[in-house]
């Protein structure tokens, strides 16, 4: 039995944002800053993102931290916004737009041409234009802490399947509420997809930041398919039910260490 437990699954709302990303994309946009890449995670990136459809619906993707038994849990946040300021963000589908950032100069910002503040590779106009399905990943654990079994549920990712390419990646980060991890392509994260053997160093429980967990850690990770939903004008709608002739997939469990 948990002694202790903590669940952080998406609201109604944000879930149904959530599903709206399955739609076309117009572009993908990018806060720039110190923190945009890492050499220890090469591949990756570290922004608050804003996935823009192309009705021009504006959806921002961070994370969401709550303190917990001594640590810092999270999920991913998602918000609609009312108005895209995408003068200030970079853009992946436009490499050339580096966005600006805030500068202590007479100027009260500067373009963000530093080396690792901005989104260098190729454009992903192409790739993600057309968008397969989007899923959740919802990590589920039990584990013990001075002598207790506490445990939690929360939902960390979503998986961006690219019809004809491999998934892209959105993770919840525990560093800063105002950022999240966006992973072109998954490398070692596949971890989290079930669909590879990990590698030292890259299990799930490390790539979820929980790798020096003191006592012994049970990690399971759920696959959940999110229904396309066109967005909804502001405020949000929740999302529509199933038909009883279209009912949902169930999700996909499996074992993470």
């Amino acid at each position: 039995m948990v002694a202790h437990r903590i669940d952080l699954d998406l609201p109604v709302s944000e879930r149904a944002l959530a599903a709206s990303l399955g739609g076309p994309w117009r572009d993908l946009l990018y806060v720039p800053g110190p923190e945009f890449t890492s050499p220890l995670d090469p591949g990756s990136f570290r922004s608050a993102f804003v996935v823009v459809s192309t009705g021009g619906h504006a959806v921002r993707i961070s994370s969401a931290i709550a303190p917990a038994f001594g640590f810092e849990l999270c999920r991913l946040q998602i918000e609609s916004l009312p108005a895209c300021p995408d003068r200030m963000l970079g853009s992946f589908f436009d490499p050339d737009r580096r966005g600006r950032i805030f500068a202590m100069s007479r100027e009260d910002t500067a373009s963000a041409g530093q080396a690792g503040w901005s989104y260098a590779g190729p454009s992903l106009s192409e790739r993600l234009s057309r968008i397969g399905r989007v899923r959740l990943i919802r990590e589920r654990v039990s584990a013990m802490l001075h002598g207790q079994t506490v445990g939690w549920r929360a939902d960390r990712g979503l998986v961006i399947d690219v019809p004809a390419s491999e998934p892209c990646l959105f993770l919840a980060s525990p560093e800063s509420g105002e950022q999240a991890l966006f992973l072109p392509v998954p490398r070692l994260h596949r971890a989290l997809l079930g669909s590879a053997t990990p590698v030292p160093g890259a299990t799930a429980q490390e790539l979820l930041g929980y790798g020096e967990w003191p006592e012994t850690f049970d990690l399971a990770l759920e696959m959940i398919d999110l229904e396309f939903l066109e967005p909804a004008p502001w405020p949000l709608a929740p999302p529509r039910r199933r038909s009883a002739s279209c009912p949902a997939a169930g999700p996909r469990l499996f074992r993470a260490n």
